[in-house]
């Protein structure tokens, strides 16, 4: 057995990919021009439900071209679910007859520059006759609703309903607690927004440059949309300025411009402004959920009874459907806890909005924001501190592999020892004290806690379940050492911020004993990566690592076999180090790894009978089991609510994270950091708010509140590393769970908070000052003041 040295998974390795970045090297599609390019603009429906009477272009400019829903209906992208009773809703690249929401796509024109584009769309004159609205769930489930697809049956795309055996038997004669909590409709916010460059191809193809999470199932949905074989079709996605699943799926501008290059014989480019990106790129995280949580005199939790409602907008996005949130909310809902009475029904609802695709955290956020909800008001009704109730009813070391009632199988975790070691951090005791004298003296300071799974690395079997009608729980990764000794790996992954091409580069790095800066990692062309599902689901580490590793295993045992030969020694005495291949014990009898390279290529008369001269491996790794593998982490922080204004002051911020063996303890806290952030974002300003006639009225950043610098304190992070019973390395994934428990801990925070002032229940968020001056006003009313 050979042994490898040095190890570099586990050290924090500095980021290979940041310098291009931090110089201005890299390259986004933005800065991508090509010989007799032409430019896009979208004329887009101001109307959220309307008939379309026509559409009058005799006023556009002479050499322009315009294209209508007419010229392309039959080239729609279609992500229907393999659910019995799925309504499917194939999204139009224009929209053809009616529009279904405000900042649907009409008309594409396309002119010599981008300026001429956006004037001559708004020369497009289009004829509307407006339909009846619907902006919510409610709205649109009512007994009388008027359609918004013409040939479904009611406004909802699939119910979907799930009851354990016991349920009735675990619920009956217990104490409850129930609640309506509501998570706001928002969307990631990258810093590059959508761009796209349509090129006609060889053949009758086309080459679509687009930022996208998923290069491979965009160009399976381009494919599909225009009738062409795959092989025609290629996708490159260069740099990539943030994704956070907003670039997770197939947009009808990918197509528009695959279709008006074709027409044209020229490249045509798009490139997405920020009004159309809250008006038209995909939205997320809103859902209202009736939930009851059933438990005993002691508080320990029998049943959980819940009724969740999506907002999905008008269409179904590919390629994963209007089934994801509900589905995954329904599996995840339990939470960590040891229970397994369990009946909840889902009801993913067309409204006449933007569509709804991923964000980071796909439904796990309004899931632990309700549990965790559930579980501190149970405490408070039984008089327990919240930590102490979370103790009573967590998944233990010797319960895992652990069932939970929504049918996820918790491989191992933390749980436990997250409280414990989080207590003695933080010195939870004086902290409570400290606080609540601070609350006796009129400064409303609080402490909120929310511990939650974070399912990862979801495999072919759990997609399967899903329903999605492509079932991509595989990753492929191709290692290929050149005849200098420089390896190049192409993954069927893409990187947009996570740090892959570090990560991917350890793993390489460890298994064959190379130097990091003679590793380059390829992604985003499918022409060179091999077919993969992409970047989403904190599964990049897990799926197109395992593959890495697998395959540089096998390149490591050819080299092996070729330097034993070349240096007359027996396997199992050679060492791989960063200077080559040597002998154990003697160190002098040594071989560089460029040269074993350079023999295997071009003096394959040295190489042992039976071995052929190349040095290229492809693997596929699917990771058991089949629901993925599952990291933990326990969140806490402190705020302080201003009684006059309602506004909420994050002062501290605590997390233990246990995401199984750690590739990189830097990029690890990188990706808890910025979860974080945006999990504020979502707990204290982000809502993208309609009025009745569905009209987005948060269509800048005067409206639509970010978090800043200010509003972020210093993110404290402590590890517990559980490695997986399952994967290659005992790996998780983890990308997606800082932002999960935010908006739980901050709606615990500022309820804690206000207990000084009366009982307040905080069931929504974000917790606008508007909302906390209504939370303070009922408190007071409570407690009689």
């Amino acid at each position: 057995m050979t042994s490898v040295e040095p190890r570099f998974v586990g050290a924090r390795v500095a980021r290979v990919e940041d310098p291009r970045f931090l110089t201005g090297r890299a390259r986004y599609v933005a800065n991508l021009t090509f010989p007799g390019m032409r430019h896009a603009c979208f004329v887009r429906s101001p109307f959220a439900h309307a008939l379309i009477g026509g559409i009058d272009t005799s006023s556009v400019p002479e050499g322009v071209a315009v294209f209508t829903g007419t010229d392309w209906a039959g080239h729609g992208i279609e992500a229907t679910s393999r659910y019995e009773g799925f309504q499917p809703a194939p999204m139009p690249v224009l929209a053809h007859g009616k529009v279904r929401y405000a900042g649907e796509a009409v008309a594409m024109v396309v002119a010599d520059d981008p300026y001429l584009a956006e004037d001559a769309a708004e020369a497009v004159f289009v004829d509307y006759e407006p339909l009846a609205v619907h902006t919510n769930c409610e709205s649109a489930l009512a007994p009388d609703a008027a359609l918004i697809h013409e040939d479904w049956t009611s406004n909802l795309f699939v119910p979907r309903a799930y009851a354990s055996p016991d349920f009735e038997q675990e619920a009956a004669g217990t104490r409850e607690v129930t609640g309506h909590f509501v998570n706001s409709r928002h969307s990631g916010v990258p810093l590059e927004g959508r761009a796209v460059v349509g090129m006609p191809g060889e053949g009758g193809g086309v080459i679509v440059y687009t930022g996208t999470q998923i290069p491979h199932l965009v160009k399976t949905a381009v494919a599909a949309a225009m009738g062409l074989p795959e092989n025609v079709v290629r996708v490159v996605s260069p740099d990539v300025g943030g994704g956070f699943g907003v670039k997770a799926q197939a947009y009808p501008e990918e197509v528009a411009c695959a279709l008006a290059a074709l027409a044209l014989g020229v490249p045509v480019r798009w490139i997405e402004d920020r009004r159309e990106h809250f008006l038209a790129s995909h939205h997320s995280r809103q859902h209202a959920h009736d939930a009851t949580l059933h438990y005993d005199d002691d508080g320990r939790i029998k049943a959980l009874k819940a009724e969740i409602y999506v907002d999905m907008g008008a269409y179904s996005v590919f390629p994963w459907t209007s089934t994801m949130d509900t589905g995954m909310a329904m599996g995840i809902l339990p939470g960590p806890y040891r229970f397994t009475g369990y009946s909840v029904n889902g009801y993913p609802t067309a409204t006449n909005k933007t569509p709804y695709g991923a964000y980071r955290g796909v439904s796990r956020p309004a899931a632990c924001f309700t549990i965790e909800r559930l579980v501190d008001w149970m405490a408070r009704e039984r008089g327990l501190d919240r930590l102490e109730a979370r103790l009573l009813n967590l998944v233990r070391a010797e319960d895992y592999p652990w069932s939970n009632p929504g049918g996820l199988i918790y491989d191992g975790g933390s749980l436990v020892e997250s409280i414990e070691l989080l207590k003695e951090w933080v010195s939870y005791d004086t902290l409570q004290a400290e606080l609540a004298a601070d609350r006796r003296a009129r400064r409303l300071r609080g402490l909120g806690v929310a511990i939650f799974t974070e399912q990862t690395a979801h495999a072919t079997e759990e997609f399967k379940k899903r329903g999605v009608p492509i079932v991509f729980g595989y990753e492929t990764a191709k290692l290929r050492l050149d005849s200098t000794g420089y390896l190049t790996i192409a993954a069927s992954i893409h990187n947009h911020g996570q740090g892959l091409e570090t990560t991917l580069a350890q793993f390489a790095g460890e298994t064959l004993g190379m130097p990091l800066d003679r590793i380059r990692v390829v992604f985003g062309d499918t022409d060179q990566v091999a077919y993969g599902a992409g970047t989403f689901a904190s599964r990049s580490a897990v799926l197109a690592g395992g593959a890495s590793r697998l395959a540089a295993t096998e390149l490591r045992e050819k080299l092996t076999t070729i330097a034993a030969h070349l240096l007359e020694a027996a396997e199992a005495d050679l060492i791989f180090t960063e200077e080559g291949i040597s002998v154990r014990g003697s160190p002098t009898t040594a071989i560089s790894l460029a040269e074993v390279c350079r023999i295997t290529y071009q003096r394959p008369d040295l190489l042992p009978a039976g071995v052929t001269p190349i040095l290229e491996v492809s693997k596929t790794y699917d990771a058991p089991p089949g629901t993925g593998t599952f990291t933990n982490a326990l969140h806490m922080g402190v705020v302080e609510v201003d009684p006059a204004t309602g506004k909420v002051d994050l002062e501290r911020y605590w997390v233990v994270e246990d995401c199984g063996i750690m590739i990189n303890p830097m990029i690890v806290d990188g990706q808890i950091h910025g979860g974080v952030a945006q999990g504020i974002g979502s707990a204290l300003f982000e809502e993208m708010l309609y009025d009745d006639e569905g009209q987005l009225l948060t269509t800048t950043y005067m409206d639509y509140l970010l978090p800043t610098a200010m509003d972020i304190p210093r993110i404290e992070t402590r590890h517990l590393e559980t490695p997986s019973p399952s994967t290659l390395g005992g790996i998780k994934g983890m990308g997606e769970g800082g932002a999960i428990a935010p908006a739980a801990v901050l709606a615990g925070a500022v309820e804690d908070a206000l207990s000084g002032l009366g009982t307040a229940w905080v069931d929504e968020v974000p917790l606008t000052p508007e909302r906390v001056l209504g939370h303070i006003a009922a408190a007071k009313a409570a407690s009689g003041r």
